[in-house]
């Protein structure tokens, strides 16, 4: 087989990984190693703390500083990764140091809520999406509202702007990577809390 046939039967798929440890922990190490207190790469997960980095982003120096320092203070950590296949096909990849290393292929649940064909759309990428979702936004509490971000059908980026009582989709933001929507979010709702789609099965 010629190199030429060999890359053309090879298919980039985005993937996203997450550091997780406890809240103390982690922390902990963000402080020793000085990030920022408000570093949009910290995201809630299940009841923890996790650092996320992304096929989008340039290197993976940030988190393997993270997994140093953990180590190095005894701290137990997991790394969880989600594979985007085709439509709402996933591989779920986990690894930890007290199981073995496991990864399944399923399908992400349809979780959108019921008022989310309601909620307006803004494309990030543009002066006027983000003018307008800025205008949205203004007036709202971030301690009423979390963000939930997740890969798009269309290979880009989708945030969900979600009230949390009574439960309800503000906006829906639209954007080509992680990285450029949380820093657009974060200058507009400087301390509210992210939370990316990532369901690995129990």
């Amino acid at each position: 087989m010629s190199d030429t046939q060999a890359t053309s039967k090879e298919t980039k798929r985005h993937v996203m990984t997450f550091l997780v440890a406890s809240e103390r922990a982690l922390n902990n190490a963000l402080d020793e190693l000085g990030f920022a207190e408000n570093d949009d790469r910290v995201v809630e997960y299940e009841g923890r703390l996790a650092f996320t980095t992304c096929s989008h982003e340039p290197d993976c120096d940030d988190l393997f500083a993270l997994i140093a320092e953990l180590a190095s203070r005894g701290e137990s950590w997991e790394l969880v990764s989600r594979i985007d296949l085709d439509g709402r096909e996933v591989t779920f990849h986990s690894l930890a140091r007290h199981r073995p290393v496991e990864a399944v292929e399923t399908e992400l649940p349809d979780d959108a809520a019921a008022d989310d064909e309601e909620a307006p759309v803004h494309d990030l990428d543009t002066d006027s999406g983000v003018a307008q979702l800025r205008k949205e936004l203004r007036r709202l509490d971030p301690a009423a509202l979390y963000v939930s971000v997740g890969a798009a059908s269309d290979g880009r980026v989708s945030a969900r702007i979600v009230q949390r009582a009574p439960r309800r989709t503000i906006a829906i933001a639209s954007g080509r990577d992680e990285a450029s929507i949380r820093n657009a979010i974060r200058e507009m709702l400087p301390t509210v809390m992210f939370d990316v789609t990532l369901r690995p099965p129990r």
